[in-house]
């Protein structure tokens, strides 16, 4: 049992922890201080405690989830790194943010009660949107899923586990429809994981999600509107359409244009 906690409870749950862990820093810094830090200082130094994380303590000291490598290797073993042409990968990125935003804008624009807020579009909230788009790409769609391939010796496992764990650290509340969010947050997954396994590469991925998230709140209702269940039917309805829109465009990108990285990702070889 020891060996176990050792060897697949604790690298797991560090991974898990490890995209927010200076958001808890400073959540336990604001009950010592027992007042509220601001947005932009948070996602600062996230950023750089994670980063701290990412590109030393996991790859040189804790050995997850290659063993101890130097830093360089650790990454682009991940795929966290700029391939070949890699304009491809971004301009890919940018193409599969632009269907899941607009699948939720023209659901949105159908209620009759969409206006664009440019206020939504902050710089907090453009600094904040990094750390999703680094972290939760380099530690679920890489770290992660290296270590379940590992464990499980299945592709197939690797992925539906690390959807599940993805979608848990994603629940806001227990009503049907933070439910069905959850749910969103994994079909979001399945498309970001799906990016990473056609390309080789987590680039697409990080660029998608950075400008979904970005321009996440754009495209949406304001949240003093009400959405009834055939709004929510709607936005939801089209987001899902539009990941797998997405998902046909990666399979297009990749197998007719090459937009592939030369390393090998989610492979047992890789592990």
């Amino acid at each position: 049992m020891r060996d176990f906690i050792r060897d697949r409870v604790r690298p797991i749950a560090l991974t898990l922890i490890a995209p927010v862990l200076g958001i808890l820093i400073i959540f336990v810094v604001e009950l010592f201080i027992e007042s509220e830090i601001s947005k932009l200082l948070i996602s600062v130094v996230n950023l750089i405690v994670v980063a701290i994380v990412a590109f030393r303590l996991f790859p040189t000291v804790l050995g997850i989830p290659f063993g101890k490598i130097e830093t360089r290797q650790f990454l682009r073993k991940l795929g966290f790194y700029l391939p070949p042409k890699a304009w491809k990968h971004v301009l890919l990125g940018v193409i599969l943010a632009g269907c899941t935003l607009s699948g939720m804008l023209v659901a949105s624009i159908l209620t009759g009660k969409y206006s664009f807020d440019v206020s939504t579009i902050n710089l907090p909230h453009i600094v904040f949107s990094l750390n999703p788009g680094l972290w939760e790409e380099l530690f679920y769609r890489g770290v992660l899923m290296i270590l379940l391939l590992r464990f499980t010796k299945s592709f197939n496992q690797a992925f539906l586990i690390q959807l599940v764990l993805f979608g848990l650290g994603h629940i806001k509340g227990s009503d049907i429809w933070a439910m069905i969010d959850v749910f969103s947050v994994i079909v979001l997954a399945v498309g970001y994981t799906y990016t990473a396994y056609k390309t080789q590469s987590l680039v697409a991925g990080i660029v998608s999600h950075y400008f979904h998230d970005v321009f996440l709140f754009t495209v949406q209702l304001t949240g003093d509107i009400y959405r009834g269940t055939g709004e929510n039917v709607l936005f939801f309805g089209l987001l899902w359409l539009m990941v797998g829109v997405g998902c046909i465009i990666t399979k297009l990108a990749t197998d007719k244009i090459g937009v592939r990285a030369p390393t090998e990702l989610y492979t047992l070889e890789n592990v």
